[in-house]
């Protein structure tokens, strides 16, 4: 059951919307409002209210999910940065060595962190299946 805290009507209106879209109701509830969660038709696992949510078994998916969410949180900081080089450019401001050299660091920041999300990804994978494995 929902908190109270949270509209009722709101919570009716995007779960409708998520099932119209051909989401599925799952029997699990948002860890956060205790709305229940929705699986999109991309695998992605969605609270009506608060968005993307990760459910997790054990500590080390905890762990897991801890450092993923840091790693997006930290993509959104340099995609910030990142818009600002972007307005730079386009205002037609000559753009100095140092500037260059901050903005390669940014991107070399971003392709690191997608390194790691895919190992991150890639050890949960092959988790998944050791487990469908041993269950047989």
């Amino acid at each position: 059951m929902p908190d109270s805290s949270i509209d009722r009507e709101l919570l009716i209106k995007k779960a409708s919307e998520l099932l119209r879209s051909g989401a599925t109701m799952l029997a699990e509830t948002c860890p956060i409002c205790h709305s229940p969660l929705f699986k999109l038709k991309s695998g992605e696992i969605v609270c009506p209210i608060h968005g993307r949510v990760m459910l997790v078994k054990s500590e080390e998916e905890v762990s897991k999910a801890s450092v993923e969410s840091v790693l997006t949180e930290l993509e959104k900081v340099i995609a910030i940065k990142l818009s600002g080089y972007i307005n730079m450019l386009k205002s037609g401001r000559e753009v100095d060595y140092e500037e260059i050299r901050n903005l390669i660091s940014w991107l070399d920041a971003l392709e690191r962190i997608e390194k790691i999300k895919l190992v991150i990804r890639k050890s949960s994978e092959m988790a998944i299946q050791r487990k469908g494995k041993e269950q047989k």
